[in-house]
């Protein structure tokens, strides 16, 4: 069992890590969470720009998490533009900056560097709407990428990165609705493609959480992968 110290202002986070069955007791002080297990102490911080390892965690390699002294998950704004551009940026099939569309209030500038922890140093550009959402944020991305030889191939790119995820997971079926994720940790997201040569537009809808995914869920999520513990612990 650990004892784990956590930021009281991350809403959610102490009655989340409360909550944990490997969590004997919960205190607050820290600027994320910090633990140790036996001599070994250890912390997860939000949008560190100062830590080595940092990004969404579900386009980290697992073994540098569960050795790492330090890692830190991204700020709530960064959360969905990486789950778009990610595996696009990776697959080296971004051509420009991206454009993005986003309920949230987001430091251009900032998102720009965050991006660069999921392989995409080109910029962006961003445009903030408010919208009535609850607790729930959405974003759009409008990526222009070089056109695949076979369509597929961009479905096969997401499936690969995020197919197995707890908690990203693709809906191109149900109504474009908040209810997908309010009250949960997950993120959904779904994908147009508008094909030309030599290029075509990718266009990503996303939403999550800010009490979820973009909040507490990532921060819980990291904390089971750093200890070896099935990723969706406490967090179902």
């Amino acid at each position: 069992m650990i004892q784990v110290k956590a930021n009281p202002d991350v809403p959610g986070l102490v009655s989340a890590l409360s909550r944990h069955p490997r969590v004997e007791s919960v205190t607050t002080g820290s600027s994320g969470i910090s633990f140790a297990i036996n001599d070994w102490h250890r912390e997860l911080r939000i949008a560190d720009r100062d830590c080595e390892l940092a990004g969404l965690i579900e386009l980290m390699d697992n073994n540098p998490l569960v050795c790492a002294d330090v890692v830190s998950v991204l700020p709530a704004s960064a959360v969905l533009p990486s789950i778009a551009i990610g595996p696009l940026a990776q697959a080296g099939l971004l051509v420009e900056a991206p454009t993005i569309l986003t309920s949230m209030e987001t430091d251009e500038d900032d998102l720009a560097y965050w991006l660069t922890r999921s392989g995409w140093d080109g910029g962006v550009t961003v445009s903030h709407t408010e919208l009535e959402l609850g607790s729930v944020a959405a974003t759009t991305v409008m990526a222009a990428i070089t056109t695949p030889s076979d369509p597929s191939d961009i479905d096969d790119l997401f499936e690969e990165r995020y197919g197995r995820s707890f908690f990203i997971q693709r809906n191109e079926t149900d109504p474009w609705d908040i209810k997908l994720v309010q009250g949960s940790n997950k993120a959904v997201y779904r994908l147009r493609w508008t094909p030309d040569e030599p290029h075509s537009l990718l266009t990503i809808q996303l939403m999550a959480d800010l009490n979820g995914k973009l909040g507490p869920g990532q921060i819980v999520h990291c904390f089971n992968v750093m200890n070896g513990f099935e990723e969706s612990l406490a967090l179902d």
